[in-house]
């Protein structure tokens, strides 16, 4: 499980090192989780991310990003967000 989380986050970083969303879509029906192994994901994901010095932020959060406030979105399990 490491391991995937280590694929995930980097290509993820790739994508957009300022900015991650895990969204339900990607984890549950693209990478076909089950509800536990998404939770134990997230957590991994979340220590690792804080490591690398990002925010995390989960669903009904406020954060900014670029100067605008915004919410965690229901579908979104995790926002990390870099300054």
């Amino acid at each position: 499980m490491l391991a995937d989380v280590t694929e995930y986050l980097d290509n993820k970083i790739e994508q957009n090192s300022k900015k991650l969303v895990f969204t339900f879509y990607e984890l549950r029906v693209k990478m076909d989780l089950t509800e536990p192994t998404i939770e134990k994901f997230l957590r991994l994901s979340e220590t690792r991310l804080t490591n690398l010095g990002y925010q995390t932020y989960k669903p009904g959060d406020v954060y900014t990003y670029e100067g605008e406030p915004q919410i965690v979105k229901d579908n979104e399990l995790l926002i990390a967000i870099k300054e």
